[in-house]
């Protein structure tokens, strides 16, 4: 749904501006709720034929939302992952590199490297690396607020007359 997205927000739209920090400047201690970590510090996990880095999960409880995890996959030349579903977690990718045709429920769209990409929670969905490379990409997860909606509906959404 590209077409609706707003690509110039209003003010209202943006965080509030703050005061720039007048104290010194330090590293984070090792129990800050700021963390950041290099992709090569994460040793993958191999499950099927996907590489998967876990690099951030809501067990480590440093999160205050819904967030479950945050993942830097690779997926080989010419492999799919395998059909699943997640029932409660909807996630989001940023493809690095490659081109994929994606698979969602019904509908089959293709991808490549800096595209975002929104799976619904409760919709079958799989990767297929169609590209020269290995597929990178990075997901995102939330657990869903309410019940998942799935294909209710057809999985489709309703719009308002204004979009």
């Amino acid at each position: 749904m590209t077409e609706n997205v707003n690509n110039n927000p209003s003010a209202d739209d943006l965080p509030p501006a703050v005061p720039e920090f007048t104290g010194e400047v330090t590293s984070p201690p090792r129990d800050a709720r700021f963390v950041t970590r290099s992709k090569e510090s994460v040793e993958p996990t191999i499950t099927r034929n996907l590489a998967i880095k876990r690099m951030f999960q809501a067990s480590e409880g440093i999160f205050e939302s819904s967030f479950q995890f945050s993942l830097f996959n690779k997926l080989p030349v010419g492999e799919t992952n395998v059909r699943h579903v997640h029932d409660d977690v909807e996630k989001i990718y940023y493809f690095i590199t490659g081109n994929a045709e994606i698979d969602c429920g019904p509908w089959r769209k293709n991808v490549q490297a800096g595209d975002f990409l929104f799976f619904p929670a409760a919709i079958p969905h799989q990767i297929r690396n169609t590209g020269s490379l290995d597929l990178e990409f990075i997901v995102v997860a939330a657990k869903t607020l309410d019940t998942a909606k799935g294909m209710e509906n057809g999985g489709l959404i309703e719009l308002s007359d204004d979009s």
